[in-house]
This record gives structure tokens, sequence and C-alpha cells, in this order.
């Protein structure tokens, strides 16, 4: 009876097998796909670069030497200094959280170089704004007056430049880009500044304004000192280094320009000047900028790699779980169908012992008997 199913009793007895084997396909293919995976994502991962490690480095160093540079200058100067942190950078940048740091510390050196570089000024900005706020609101009132003569003070003034240069200072604030001729330029430029200063003090008919414009000439003189050293100018710099130019507005034709207008016109003019000349061309302007574009860059690289390698785990996920699904899938159905073989099979020898019986009673031979023999 047994060897007509002989097929059917065979995977019967090895359907477990069968499932097994099936599992253990699903489980290979998964752990195949999972190593494939891991290679690709380690191959777009995000590699830390060092060129970025060795500018925050350095920008870590010059905004200390900076700090430490202004801070003895407003000691000596009776200057108040803003409290400032050396940034903090991670030891290791190699995640889309690490450049979050980065960012947030870049800013607070952005706003923390700005107060430095503002409070090397603020006694000069405070008093020249003074008196420009004074003239402004002593022209407004003079709006229904009728004109007034101009002063003499909105002409040239011929001035030589001081035969004394500043002291040069071991550790400067100034970038080693700035060339011979833009130092030249700027202590030229300051010159020239500082006689208008002086001429407008000799003007002033106010014993406040005289004295506000005498400590913005010394403040000058004292910002002086953080210029690198001047060289000396030649021929054909000489003259024009020597005049001081007018830079004033044009009158607007449709109202009258009042020389307090003019005057304070100029001092916001000189104090935009002044600002150009001390406040630009730091060292640490060049190394925050250099750090700021590397870290943009690298911060852009690494986005594009994790997101990368979301995209191949995700993919690597999806075959996984399709192929584990498929491998139980397929043992279940095996399982299943041993099942029901097994039940055909069952059902076909009762079939064949109730026909013995049945073929019993009536006398008849049996099935086994009925089967051919030659």
């Amino acid at each position: 009876m047994k060897k007509q199913y002989l097929f059917g009793y065979l995977f019967v007895r090895t359907a477990k097998g069968l499932a097994l084997l099936v599992m253990l396909i699903g489980i290979g293919f998964c752990l195949l796909q999972y190593s494939q995976a891991k290679a690709a994502a380690s191959a777009v991962s995000y590699q830390p670069s060092p060129y970025l490690q060795r500018a925050l480095g350095k920008l870590k160093d010059d905004f200390s030497a900076a700090a430490q540079i202004v801070s003895s200058f407003n000691a000596d100067n009776q200057l108040t200094t803003p409290k400032v942190q050396v940034p903090l950078f991670p030891a290791a940048i190699d995640s889309n959280a690490n450049f979050a740091r980065i960012d947030d510390a870049l800013a607070k050196v952005d706003q923390e170089r700005q107060q430095l570089k503002q409070s090397i000024v603020s006694r000069f900005e405070t008093s020249v704004k003074s008196i420009e706020e004074k003239l402004r609101t002593y022209a407004a009132g003079l709006e229904s007056l009728p004109s007034a003569t101009p002063d003499a003070v909105t002409r040239r003034v011929s001035t030589e430049t001081p035969s004394a240069s500043p002291t040069q200072q071991q550790e400067s604030l100034f970038s080693s880009k700035l060339s011979m001729d833009e130092v030249n330029k700027r202590s030229a430029n300051l010159t020239r500044r500082k006689e208008f200063l002086k001429v407008l003090g000799t003007k002033a008919e106010n014993a406040d304004n005289r004295a506000r414009l005498s400590e913005a000439v010394d403040q000058l003189d004292v910002l002086s000192k953080l210029l690198p050293e001047k060289f000396e100018t030649s021929p054909a710099e000489g003259p024009e280094s020597a005049s001081t130019p007018s830079n004033e507005p044009r009158p607007d034709q449709s109202r009258k320009v009042f020389l307090s207008e003019r005057i304070a016109a100029q001092l916001e003019q000189l104090r935009g000047e002044v600002g150009q000349i001390f406040l630009t061309s730091w060292t640490l302007d060049d190394t925050f900028e250099q750090a700021a574009d590397l870290n943009s860059g690298e911060r852009d690289k690494c986005r594009v790699s994790t997101l990368a390698q979301k995209g191949i785990w995700l993919s690597a996920v999806s075959r996984i779980t399709t192929g584990l699904l498929a491998a139980v899938l397929g043992s279940f159905l095996i399982l299943v169908c041993a099942d029901l073989v097994r039940t055909l099979l069952d059902t076909a020898n009762h079939t064949y012992v109730v026909a013995d019986a049945v073929n019993a009673i009536r006398g008849k031979p049996s099935s086994q008997s009925e089967s051919p023999q030659g």
C-alpha cells in the first residue's frame, strides 16, 4: 500500500526538514543583504576632514590671542572688555549633531569677535556720536530760521603727517595679508581724521563739545598703536596723504543743508572710516572666514553621506523583510501541504480498509487478492 504513495510519504517525512531548510535559506539571504548594506554604507560614510580640524584649532588659538590683546589694550586705556569664552569644538566631527554644535560655536565666536571690536572703539564712538546727535538736533531747530553763513570749519585743512610712528606690538590684531600700501593708506587716513577733529575742536564754542572732540582725538592716538608698524610713504604718496579731503555730502537742491548737518554727516562718515581702519582685516577675521567656509562644505558632505546611508539601509531593510516573510511563508506552506498530503494518505488507507471489510462481509475477495498476479 505504501509503495503506491512513495513520494507522498517521502514528502510527509521530510516536510519539517524542508521547512527548516527554507528558513535557513531565508536567514542566509538576510545576512547577505545586511553584509552588503553594511559595506555600501561604509563606502559612502562621511570621513572627518583634517583640514577642518586644523582650521578650528587655529580659530581657537587666534580668538584667544585676539581676546588677550584687546583685554590688555582696554585695561591700559580704561575701556570695558566684554566677557568672552574661548570656543570649544567637538574632538571628533563625524555626524550632523557635531556640525550643529560647531555652527552654534561659530555663531557665538562671530558675536563675541564683534563685541571685542566694538569695545576698542566704544569711547571714540560715544564721543563723536554724541556731538553728531547734538548737531543734527540743532539743525532740526534751524529749519524755520534764516540761512546761516557757512563756517570755515568745512574748508580743507592742510597738515603734515607726524614724524612719530606708532609703537608696533609684538602681537598684532591685523592679518599678515595686510599689505604695506594698505597700512600706509590707513595710517594716512587716520592722520587726516585726527587733524579734522582737531580743527573742529578749535571751532567748537561749547566747552563740552571741545572736551569730547579732544577725547576723540586722544582715542585715535591710542587706537593708532594697534596698527602694524607704518612704513614710510613714497614721495608720490606724500601730498595725497597730507591733505584732508572734504568728503562732504552734496546739498539737496530741494532744501538748504545747514552747516551743522554737513558737519554731522562728516562725523558720521568719519566714524565709518575709523571702523574701516581698525575693525577690518584682523587675523581673527581671516581665520573665522576660513573655518566657516570649510565647516559649510564639510557639513553639506556629511548631510549627503547621511542621506545616502539612510537610503542604503532602508533598501536593505525592505529586502531583508521581504526575504524573511518569504522564508516564513514558504516554510508554513510546506508544513501545511505536508499535513494535507498526510490527510489524503490516511484517507486513502482508511478507504482500502473499509473496502476490504465490506468485501469480506459480502463474501467477495479483498482488494489485495484482486490485485493482478500474472
